[in-house]
């Protein structure tokens, strides 16, 4: 019988969470695994309890997404911090920690679903990155829909497409 080959492979991926000290909003959810590639800011409408070592299924597929989309790092933020609320707000503490991760990212991604709720705020978040138009995007579904939600199942294959500076 031939000794077949093995091969082990490792990886680290480097996870950052921040949150508020109530543990009420989580401001920044960031994956890490190769510095030497683009790094990816998602921005979606509101966060859910993954931390730095629980992990739900939107944050999964936002993960593999932007593997397959040859990504080395996600920063995941959202219109909103608080986690489960019933009316969510935005905050001043939340627009500053979104803006500084897209200063930083190579790509942001508006993937917030394209629900009726929160209007204002997608349209203020839309105003506040006119001047990161050249690196805004949107995951496109299977049926050709803008602003997409990772968890959408027409969008688990990615499908990222540069936004029309015009609809900004």
């Amino acid at each position: 019988m031939a000794k077949k080959e093995l091969i082990e492979r490792r990886s680290i991926i480097e996870t950052t969470a921040i949150f508020s000290e109530s543990e009420m909003d989580r401001y920044l959810l960031r994956m890490s695994w190769d510095d030497s590639k683009k790094k990816a800011v998602i921005i979606m409408a509101s966060p859910s309890s993954a931390d730095e070592y629980i992990l739900d299924q939107t944050t999964m597929l936002c993960r593999n997404g932007a593997i397959r989309s040859d990504f080395g790092s996600i920063t995941i933020v959202n219109l909103t911090s608080s986690i489960g609320a019933e009316n969510p707000k935005s905050s001043k503490q939340n627009s500053a920690v979104i803006m500084i991760a897209c200063e930083e990212a190579d790509c942001i991604l508006c993937c917030w679903g394209r629900g009726t709720s929160m209007t204002e705020e997608k349209e203020a978040m839309l105003d506040a990155l006119k001047s990161y138009k050249d690196k805004l995007y949107t995951l496109v579904d299977s049926k050709g829909l803008e602003f997409s939600h990772p968890l959408s199942p027409y969008a688990h294959n990615w499908n990222i497409k540069k936004l029309d500076h015009r609809k900004i």
